[in-house]
């Protein structure tokens, strides 16, 4: 079986560190795409595994102009299936390199006030529900300023905007006490990879 981490740009060496289940790493082209995959048995989804496998894709962010994350537990069979699965898409992952090169993810969850009206005030519940839907977008409105994409609260966000986009969140997380705002990263953009790879 062959188990892919990822899609990647400009990519110097692989990372120091092993694959799943300890298998080394190595470099597979298909349709001018360079691909980072193991071989190996098929990997039970257990929580080392998935760790193990998000290890190397931090291993690549470091070592690559662009990363696209592979999904975790979609091996191929064989270098042929990989190929088969690949080429159709070969244009959307080089499109999807170019989104993303030179940038990191960050997720932001809000967490606000819980006290909705009950149902039996349609008014009331559609007022509090536009109070919520404004608090986020005045949340998001900022944030998305400084990144490129985001995705259910997770932001594509250029390298060289990380520490503002940290900084603004505390700035909104200032301006609006109500609120827990947590933000986690930088991550590799697992929000932005390579569907089907």
């Amino acid at each position: 079986m062959i188990h892919v981490y990822g899609v990647v740009e400009g990519l110097r060496e692989l990372p120091p560190v092993a694959g799943v289940a300890g298998a080394p790493l190595r470099c597979r082209r298909v349709d001018g795409l360079e691909l980072v995959v193991s071989d190996g048995p098929d990997a039970e989804v257990t929580q080392a595994a998935v760790l193990e496998h998000a290890e190397v894709v931090e291993g690549l962010m470091s070592r690559s102009a662009a990363v696209l994350p592979a999904q975790f537990g979609r091996p191929f069979g064989n270098e042929d299936d990989l190929a088969a699965a690949i080429r159709p898409k070969a244009a959307e992952l080089s499109r999807g390199l170019k989104h993303v090169r030179g940038c990191v993810e960050f997720g932001v969850r809000v967490v606000g006030p819980t006290e909705t009206p009950e149902a039996s005030s349609g008014t009331e519940y559609m007022r509090a529900r536009l109070e919520q839907e404004r608090t986020l977008a005045k949340i998001d409105e900022p944030l998305a300023q400084l990144s490129r994409a985001s995705s259910e609260r997770a932001y594509l966000v250029p390298v060289d905007n990380a520490e503002a986009f940290r900084r603004a969140v505390h700035r909104l997380q200032v301006e609006s006490p109500e609120l827990t705002i947590v933000c986690t990263g930088p991550w590799p953009p697992y929000s932005f990879g390579a569907e089907g790879a």
